[in-house]
């Protein structure tokens, strides 16, 4: 055995490998973004119960706090960040206010978490360091915890509660 160690990887082999990543958590978003159009119209159907509607509003909560996490975790700055809209997701509201926020909650997350997050994570086309690749399984983590977790939302009941979460009036901030 030799002791030299491994030769670097051609600027070509990287490529091939990067564009390969970039291409799957592309797709990845595109899918992810479906999962959300799903989720929204979970949340539009009249059949969707108060229970349902409270457990989306907490899991769509939960992945903003995810998403948002990593730019603390990351030191990434967010210039011209737009405020999170405070949602209750309390027992006394209506359907159609639960309906409401989902809905105010849903659109933030899409039109303003996500932007901020893959603008801060995507890497550059250009950039072909190793570190382009950790970016790419890094956003493709996130998604995919965040889709699991609304696919459990949609099709299994799961309530989406912390063990902290109490079972009083809950807001997000």
């Amino acid at each position: 055995m030799s002791d030299s160690p491994s030769p670097e990887k051609s600027p070509f082999t990287l490529f091939c490998e990067y564009s390969a990543v970039k291409d799957s958590t592309i797709q990845l978003a595109h899918d992810f973004d479906t999962k959300l159009q799903e989720m929204r119209h979970f949340n539009r159907k009249t059949t969707t119960s108060k229970d349902e509607l409270r457990a989306s509003i907490r899991c769509i909560g939960r992945c903003i706090d995810s998403f948002e996490e990593s730019f603390t975790e990351q030191e990434v700055v967010i210039v011209g960040k737009v405020d999170r809209p405070v949602v209750n997701f309390s027992e006394d509201l209506t359907n159609d206010q639960l309906r409401s926020n989902a809905k105010l909650l849903l659109k933030y997350f899409k039109r303003r978490t996500l932007r901020y997050f893959y603008e801060a994570f995507f890497p550059d086309p250009m950039d072909l360091r190793k570190d382009a690749l950790g970016k790419c399984g890094f956003i493709s983590s996130h998604l995919k915890n965040c889709e699991s977790l609304i696919d459990r939302v949609m099709m299994e009941a799961y309530a989406c509660k912390t063990s902290s979460e109490s079972s009083e009036d809950e807001e997000f901030t």
